[in-house]
């Protein structure tokens, strides 16, 4: 009877854990469509805006003395923003963004921006120095995006870094979330950034179609630059941070339902376990009782 107990109580255990589970995996399921919705709804006019900006900022190269966003200048010390979550139970997202940083920039003198609170806890744990710490909510508000952006754009200029370096999980699928790294300041590796991005979300090759539209300038290259170059720099950052989160909840629904569905076979065992057992304590009752009678 010991062990029937021992097996009702961790089949009881289970089962509550399953529950808990699945309804962690129903409310991280319907945060994932809207945060799948909102980036993909947004990623064709980001990358639009991007191969925009490129393209002024090649025929602007006069200007770049005039703009200080586009001031090339030795990079001395990095700024990588962290993009991670806020709550745990995402699998191995963070820890896959966190392994992208050490292989490309653990060994750089840098600064480190982080966004979530696992963030903080994972740099704090290898003593990386903190230039800021941010939470973002889970609708992405764009005024905690440019609150961001503002606040990495006056280290930029204030010379705290000397880049900004952005490393995030890129939302391709729901099964899929790829970690990448991707300069925003200063300004000259746009096109890279865009096609490398480009090839990861459609993984066959296809390159992202030219606008080939004639541009007309008014009032002034010079003038449109400096309206644009703060403009991008903020959606850009926003655009970053819609794909984090869509990754965030797609990879918290994948990893809940891997524990539902993990519980519910460990459910399945132990109730056959039990059954076995139960079915073993009668038929030794029965035996006591028939040997009892034959006795008497």
């Amino acid at each position: 009877m010991g062990g029937m107990r021992d097996i009702g109580r961790r089949l009881r255990t289970v089962k509550g854990t399953a529950k808990i589970t699945r309804a962690m995996q129903l409310v991280a399921g319907s945060k994932m469509r809207k945060a799948q919705q909102a980036a993909a709804a947004g990623r064709r006019h980001a990358f639009r805006l991007e191969e925009l900006t490129d393209r002024l900022v090649w025929l602007g190269l006069d200007s770049r003395r005039k703009a200080p966003l586009l001031d090339r200048r030795e990079v001395r010390c990095r700024g990588i923003v962290f993009v991670a979550t806020d709550r745990g139970l995402c699998g191995s997202l963070n820890q896959n963004t966190l392994r992208l940083i050490r292989e490309s920039a653990i060994a750089a003198d840098g600064k480190y921006v982080t966004v979530g609170k696992k963030g903080t806890q994972l740099l704090n744990t290898l003593r990386l120095p903190l230039l800021g710490e941010f939470s973002i909510n889970d609708g992405v508000p764009y005024n905690q995006a440019r609150a961001l952006a503002n606040f990495l754009r006056d280290a930029y200029l204030s010379h705290q870094i000397d880049s900004v370096e952005f490393a995030y999980p890129l939302f391709v699928n729901t099964l899929r979330q790829e970690p990448v790294l991707v300069r925003l300041l200063p300004m000259d590796g746009l096109a890279e950034n865009l096609r490398r991005r480009w090839e990861l979300l459609t993984g066959d090759g296809e390159r992202l179609p030219e606008d080939s539209r004639e541009l007309c300038l008014e009032p002034s290259l010079e003038r449109i630059l400096e309206a644009l170059l703060e403009s991008f720099f903020q959606r850009e950052v926003y655009h970053i941070l819609l794909e984090a989160k869509a990754s965030e909840q797609s990879s918290r629904t994948v990893a809940m339902k891997g524990a539902t569905d993990n519980a519910d076979a460990l459910a399945k065992e132990l109730t056959l376990a039990f059954n076995k057992a139960r079915q073993a304590a009668i038929t030794e009752e029965i035996l006591e009782i028939t040997v009892s009678g034959a006795m008497e």
